[in-house]
């Protein structure tokens, strides 16, 4: 029976269509799981199956078997809400879609399946009360109507064969906008249709065929300076995904006129599978598919800083350890759900998405976690009720429930860069309760720690999940180090930033920010010098001020917002050159500022723009770029960073950073910087660059000598400190109405303050 089984399997996968020449997941295959599945509800008084398992409850497992004999694998999957607020698993199979109601998670029960063409590959994806399948087995888009799933029906509406090629790799939904993106199939690359008119009809728009895209995250910003703009995060590159892989950044906000924001190869990379954007849209999860069987490396989550869709670049890479691979993730409320084949879903903590943590893992292939394809394929996260779904290869649909208690934090007004120095700087925190845990409201406390240890404040209660934090009064120049707590109704603590107070977010107190001196870099003769010593020895790559030309090493455009288009840059190669057209070599450029005069200032800090590039070539990772400052016009120089040989910064992208003058050299009048990028080692491809360098100081108000009860704040207890000083009492000039409304108030201070021409 086995061997039949076997046989049989083995002239499915021949038959199905590949996704990309060679793909791995063909050579991988093997025979579906014969045994029973399990549902909690059901079968939970013989005990759960044997899976290894942390911080994840296993609710149903519906095997291949049970979706019938001709079912040889399952690949992607997908979730559904009807009206009534039911909820469903959809999971694609060799031979169609499947459709299972999860409303008690711990009985899955099948409701329809709708066949298709055979194929290892199917995705779904769903709107309104519509499901989308495609396949690489071909038939374009199978529209089914989900109006009536809560009697048991489901119906297929018709195939959508517009488009060219039938076949197609993945397909994703923007709601917010309406449109249904293919990717892939035969070398495609977007195929984009408009569901708006009618979601049972889609219709072709247009196409995207400049690189082959494997899979897209398309999203619609609805804040910041990207706000109305939909944008398509596209995972990929030319000959099927092979060459060039890495993200495709493009703005397909109008159909008729896409434009590709970027192109980021990142380091070492094996082939761009797919990925998702954090929660504030600053960074960019990617996984690629085939680096752990390419290098070696274990299962790696590459965090892209997308803050600049135009100059997206590695900021960090994030790897649990396993050795499995990794394929389809996710994000919810800051926590990363990832897919890693035979591993299977691994659940991390991603409040921090610099230093994730793996909190919770549920493996659905015993034995082997091996970086070979089979085991889960995809997960989906989103279901009210906390639900999740995920689709194995092998052993069918998996319905879970995430074990963890867990309060999220959230600044919907954002947080503060500064805060007063007099006290009562205001913030919103918003803090939810997330897979079951509840907050206990007075245990939400804002930590403030001005210098002398950290000071409990109880947040204040503004309705619903939403708190106001209120910062204490704190030296003018302070930097403000603080975080948020609060615990769940079982005791359990939780902190923003998750590992506080190790971790701890920072405001500055002042009355105001000072700009002393700014300089954007296009004004040709603004002071700054070249190899100002006469010793650089770098041969080509010198530094020059310039309109960029980008390649994959520099940036194509300068940080200045606006009309700016001038930076310093490491040597300029031509239009469309290669990555290192005149990058440095040889030895060292060097770049001095302009002198700034930054005497007599409270507390100046310099802050500056800065690119940096050294993970290309066959050398990567082998030079540094170093930054000094001088207070004596350049006779000595203090090291204010040194970034690489690796890490953080060494990919590219424009970062800003600043530091305080004072904590390096006295401030003078007589204060430079100097940009040194060294071609030290062979093979390497170094760019740098800089751009819109600023000097500021911090204002603070003078004393008031009226602060009389010394609280830091001018206040009626001040008047009548004074009043008390001098016995007055009662109303009238000698009692303190000194503005004659017949109140005595904060307006009679002032008029005080006023006529004797006082500061505050």
């Amino acid at each position: 029976m086995r061997q039949a089984l076997v046989w049989g399997y083995a002239f499915a996968v021949c038959a199905a269509a590949f996704a990309h020449q060679d793909d791995p997941k063909v050579l991988d295959r093997e025979p579906r799981y014969e045994g029973p599945g399990w549902r909690r509800a059901i079968d939970g008084h013989r005990g759960g199956p044997a899976f290894d398992a942390s911080g994840v409850t296993l609710m149903s497992w519906i095997s291949l078997p049970e979706f019938g004999a001709q079912i040889s694998n399952a690949n992607s999957c997908t979730g559904y809400v009807s009206p009534s607020g039911r909820e469903y698993a959809i999971i694609g199979l060799s031979h169609g879609t499947a459709f299972v109601e999860v409303t008690d998670p711990g009985n899955a029960q099948i409701v329809a399946l709708i066949t298709g063409p055979q194929s290892l590959w199917r995705d779904m994806r769903t709107y309104q009360n519509y499901s989308y399948s495609v396949s690489e087995g071909g038939s374009g888009i199978q529209v089914m109507d989900l109006s009536q799933i809560d009697s048991g029906v489901v119906s297929l509406v018709r195939t959508v064969l517009t488009g060219g090629a039938t076949a197609t790799h993945t397909m994703t939904i923007n709601a917010a906008s309406g449109y249904l993106y293919r990717s892939g199939g035969e070398n495609n690359g977007l195929r984009i249709y408009n569901l708006n008119p009618d979601p049972s009809n889609p219709t072709l728009v247009t196409t995207w065929s400049t690189r082959y895209v494997h899979e897209a995250t398309v999203i619609t910003y609805t804040e910041g300076p990207n706000a109305g703009k939909e944008i398509a995060f596209c995972c990929g590159g030319f000959n099927g995904g092979w060459t060039n892989t890495g993200l495709t950044i493009l703005d397909v906000t109008n159909k008729a006129n896409i434009v590709t924001l970027a192109n980021y190869e990142y380091p070492n990379p094996g082939y761009s599978h797919q990925g998702w954007p954090s929660v504030d849209r600053q960074y960019f999860f990617l996984n690629d598919e085939l680096d752990e069987q390419n290098f070696g490396t274990p299962a790696t989550t590459r965090v892209i800083n997308i803050s600049n869709l135009s100059s997206p670049y590695q900021q960090t890479t994030f790897t649990n350890g396993n050795t499995s691979v990794d394929h389809n993730l996710y994000v919810r409320d800051n926590l990363v759900f990832a897919s890693n084949y035979r591993s299977g879903l691994r659940v991390f903590d991603a409040s921090d998405p610099l230093a994730m943590t793996e909190i919770a893992y549920f493996d659905t292939y015993p034995g082997s976690d091996s970086a070979n394809f089979n085991g889960l394929w995809n997960n989906y996260p989103y279901l009210p009720s906390g639900t999740i779904i995920g689709s194995d290869i092998e052993r069918g649909l998996f319905v879970w429930r995430l074990d963890i208690e867990r309060l999220e934090f959230a600044y919907p007004a954002g947080q503060p860069a500064t805060i007063e120095p007099a006290g009562g700087t205001t913030m919103q925190v918003q803090i939810a309760g997330m897979f079951g845990a509840e907050i206990d409201p007075p245990t939400a406390t804002l930590h403030v720690d001005s210098g002398a240890g950290f000071q409990a404040i109880p947040l204040s209660p503004l309705g619903g999940d939403l708190y106001e934090a209120v910062f204490p009064a704190a030296g003018c120049g302070d930097t403000v180090q603080y975080y948020v707590s609060a615990q769940t109704t079982t005791g359990a603590t939780f902190t923003s930033p998750s590992n506080a107070p190790a971790a701890t977010y920072s405001a500055l107190a002042v009355d105001g920010i000072l700009t002393v001196a700014f300089e954007d870099m296009e004004a040709a003769d603004a002071g700054w010098t070249v190899n100002p010593s006469g010793s650089d020895t770098a041969t080509t790559g010198l530094w020059t001020r310039v309109n960029p030309n980008g390649t994959a090493a520099q940036p194509e455009d300068d940080h200045t917002p606006g009309a700016g288009t001038t930076c310093w840059v490491t040597g300029q190669g031509g239009v469309g050159g290669g990555v290192g057209d005149n990058d440095v070599d040889g030895g060292r450029t060097t770049l001095r500022s302009e002198s700034l005069d930054l005497s007599g200032l409270v507390d100046p800090r310099i802050g500056y723009w800065r690119w940096y590039s050294n993970d290309q070539g066959s050398a990567p990772n082998t030079d540094v770029f170093t930054v000094d400052v001088s207070n004596d016009n350049g006779a000595s120089w203090t090291n204010v960073e040194v970034v690489g040989p690796a890490g953080e910064g060494t990919s590219g992208g424009w970062i800003y950073h600043e530091f305080r003058v004072a904590d390096l050299v006295t401030p003078t009048a007589q204060v430079r910087l100097r940009f040194i990028a060294d071609d030290a080692g062979s093979g390497s491809i170094v760019e740098a660059a800089i751009d819109d360098v600023q000097a500021t100081d911090i204002e603070c108000a003078p004393n008031c000598p009226l602060d009389l009860d010394g609280d830091g704040v001018i206040s009626l207890g001040d008047l009548s400190n004074l009043l008390t000083n001098y016995g007055a009492t009662g109303v009238g000039p000698e009692g303190g109405d000194f503005n004659d409304d017949g109140t005595v108030d904060l307006a009679d201070l002032s008029e005080l303050l006023t006529s004797f021409g006082l500061p505050c």
